[in-house]
């Protein structure tokens, strides 16, 4: 046994002999390639999971980065808490609305009143300084009328119609004054301006009536001193002793009116 067994030792070195140098570095090589082999997939679960890690990282930052992005959101928020604030605001609004319209009404009356007010004491003021040279003119002209001087009256009552259109009187005298000059167109013309003004002045009716009257009218004669006596009933007593009617005498309707009821 022993024999074979030496036999087979023999044939074994006698096989390896060729490489027997360099079985140990061989070896080495095939060892350190098998511990080279073996970290590999180490590495690369390594490698993964930093990648892993690097991604987790990663995600959470852009995450973190996001969320403040939300801020916006919870400011929009903000104008409902402004909104609910809105009616101190409309407290605020209306006495400003409720200030202006009297700041604006006051500006709008106290700009015209004075000026209508100052208007009104010029056309008072002025009226009156019209009334006193009227009147004064009128009494100067009744004045010279009366003592005969019927062309300086004639011009003070022309004065003082220019001055006061609507004064009847003085349209009524300077009538008598045409009449009197026997200028009966103007005449007429004068007294019926006066009777445009006051048609219920006897004076103007009865002035017209001896017109008439002394042209031989004698119908619009009776006509104008009816209305004249419908006037004033003391027309009467001026018609009895009036020449310039004398020829109305001897009429009926001249009678019948004379007579006092």
């Amino acid at each position: 046994m022993s024999y074979i067994n030496d036999a087979l030792r023999k044939a074994q070195q006698d096989k390896k002999s060729p490489y027997a140098a360099y079985e140990p570095i061989v070896s080495a090589a095939g060892s350190q390639k098998t511990r080279s082999r073996k970290w590999i997939p180490a590495a690369a679960i390594l490698i993964l999971f930093v990648c892993a890690v690097g991604m987790i990282v990663l995600f959470s930052g852009a995450d973190e980065k996001k969320s403040p992005a939300k801020a916006p959101l919870r400011a929009a928020e903000t104008p409902i808490i402004v909104s609910s604030a809105e009616p101190v605001v409309d407290d605020v609004q209306p006495a400003v609305k409720e200030a202006r319209p009297v700041v604006a009404e006051t500006t709008i009356e106290n700009k015209p009143v004075p000026v209508l007010k100052t208007k009104k004491a010029d056309e008072k003021i002025s009226v009156k300084k019209d009334s006193a040279e009227s009147n004064k003119l009128y009494a100067e002209a009744l004045r010279k009328h009366q003592e005969g001087k019927l062309e300086e009256a004639k011009d003070l009552y022309k004065k003082v119609i220019a001055i006061d259109p609507a004064n009847a009187e003085a349209l009524n005298n300077l009538g008598v004054i045409y009449m009197k000059k026997r200028v009966y167109k103007w005449a007429i013309i004068r007294l019926n301006d006066a009777l445009k003004i006051k048609y219920d002045y006897p004076d103007a009716h009865y002035n017209l009536a001896c017109i008439y009257a002394q042209n031989n009218d004698l119908s619009r004669s009776i006509s104008y001193l009816k209305n004249a006596v419908g006037f004033n009933p003391q027309v009467r007593q001026w018609a009895l002793k009036d020449k310039d009617l004398s020829v109305l005498a001897d009429l009926p309707e001249f009678k019948k009116l004379l007579e006092t009821k």
